[in-house]
This record gives structure tokens, sequence and C-alpha cells, in this order.
């Protein structure tokens, strides 16, 4: 019998835990829901797990399968690194934030319709913005507001798109769409996701916010935030072509703005949206080698 633990469920533990911690007791707590993560997901099995029914819809929690389990690992060691880098910090507050951010990002990729897709993305949104108000300057305040709205734009477009998608074939159920068939619910949905993407022009947020967000706090951000959306993009809109000239531009358009920058970590949030490029363009493209490519890269 195959067992699935959800690594989602270790992380908002994990935050409960450390919310009530003292923070140099409640540090050590997150690497081992890391670890819990990693051994999750090494294993798992493929197939479909926490399925349930509510208002007459058929959601599901734990879709495992090549693609998710990829991002799973990349997902899970990411984490432990991250907290192993993040060990240092005793504010609890941050690690908490971190927690609910994973989380999220973990939920997605499991996320076997557009409702559970949707309750995490905005957990990942949320605690994002939170990593960037506790660096708790006037900079990172202003930068994390501009964020949020940018995150609150995509989230107005995801929800738009699922419900007119609903509407139209009456389910919530987290598919590929046809590039060759693309209705106006299936740009809606892909305009949500290119924000996080950070494609270009809705890439704004990026070099804006990740440099004044905590400096641990960039680190999880730069791993989760837009893998997150080349994951869903993998998943929904493979071989759109739009997305292979959009990342096109990214690869060129981060690469020259990181060239002619002078701030070291906003040279590296230039450089995350050239790297995501190479992504978005091989979601583009949409064979099996591109895929592959873009799966390899994250």
């Amino acid at each position: 019998m195959s067992l699935f633990f959800h690594p989602s469920s270790f992380f908002a533990v994990c935050a409960i835990i450390v919310w009530m911690t003292p923070g140099r007791i409640g540090r050590w707590f997150p690497p081992v829901a890391a670890i819990l993560a990693i051994v999750s997901v090494l294993a798992m099995q493929s197939g479909d797990y926490a399925q349930f029914h509510w208002l007459n819809q058929s959601l599901g929690l734990g879709r495992v399968d090549a693609l998710s389990t990829v991002f799973a690992h990349v997902f899970a060691i990411q984490a432990l690194i991250g907290y192993i880098f993040a060990w240092h910090v005793e504010d609890r507050f941050q690690h908490v934030a971190a927690c609910m951010y994973i989380a999220g990002a973990f939920g997605c990729v499991f996320a076997r319709d557009y409702v559970t897709l949707f309750i995490f993305w905005e957990t990942m949104s949320v605690a994002s913005t939170f990593l960037i108000w506790l660096r708790r300057v006037h900079a990172s305040t202003r930068a994390g507001y501009r964020y949020f709205l940018f995150h609150v734009l995509g989230g107005l477009f995801l929800p738009a798109g699922l419900l007119l998608r609903h509407q139209a074939t009456g389910t919530f159920a987290f598919d590929a769409a046809d590039p060759a068939n693309a209705r106006l619910y299936d740009i809606l949905i892909m305009l949500g996701f290119c924000v996080n993407a950070a494609v270009i022009p809705l890439h704004a947020w990026l070099p804006d916010a990740y440099p004044e967000a905590t400096v641990t706090g960039a680190v999880f951000m730069s791993a989760f935030t837009t893998k997150t959306a080349v994951y869903v993009l993998l998943r929904g809109f493979a071989g759109f072509e739009i997305l292979a000239i959009m990342g096109t531009l990214m690869t060129i358009y981060g690469v020259i703005y990181a060239t002619i920058e002078n701030n070291a970590r906003r040279i590296l949030a230039y450089h995350i949206v050239s790297q995501v490029g190479y992504m978005v363009a091989g979601v583009g493209i949409g064979t099996a080698m591109t895929v592959n490519g873009a799966c390899a890269h994250a």
C-alpha cells in the first residue's frame, strides 16, 4: 500500500510550532520539516491521493506523477538548503512566513484542480509579501505593497479564467490546454501564471521587490515563486507559441539590464528574469526535449 504524506503539512505544522516558540529554539524546527519533506518525496509513488468532494466538485491535493515529482524534489532540497542558510535568523516571524510560503509552493505542485491550486497560490503570495515586509525598513514596506498589488493582479486573472473555464466545461480539473484551440479563459489563466513567472511586461515586481526583501527571504523567493510558475505553465500551457517568444525576450532583456546594474541584488534579480526566460521559452516550444530542458534548468 502506497502512503502519501503531503509535504505542505510538515511546513504548516512547523509554522504553528515556530509561531509559539522563542526564536532561538524555533529556528531548529524548519530544517526538520525540510528533511521530512525530502523523505516524503522520496517515498512517493505515482497516483492520485487526498481526493475529496466539496460543493459538488471533485478536488485533489495529491497528484503525483513524473512532472510533479521533479519539482517536489527541487523544492524539498532547496527548502533544506534555504533553512540551513537562514538558521542564524532568530526572528521567528521570518521562519513562519517562509514555512507558509513553502507550504503553498508544494500545494501548487501537487494540486489536481484549479480550486486547490488557487488557494495555495494565494498562500504563497501573502506569505512571500511578509518576507519583504519583515526587513522592517521603509523601502521594503513600499516594495512589499507594490509586490502584493502585482500579485493581486495575477490573482484576479487566475480566478476570472478558472470561473469562465468552469462555466464552459463544468470542471475545475487542472489539465493541459490545447494550444490550437485556446479560449479566453485559457489566456486569462496563463496571464495569471505569467505574473509569477515574471514574463515581461509583467516582471517589474521582481527586480523591485527581491532586493528589498530580507536576505534569507530573498533566497527562498528566488527558488519558489518563479519556479512554481514554471511548473504550472509546464502543466497547463506547454506548446503555446507566445510563451516561446516572450521567454526569448526575457532572456535578452534580463541579461541586458543585469549588465548595466550596479546593485548586486538587483543584478541577481534581473538574472533570475533571464534564467526563467529560458524555461518559459522551453515551455512555449513544447517538445519533449524542451520540456525536459525546462525541468532540468529549474
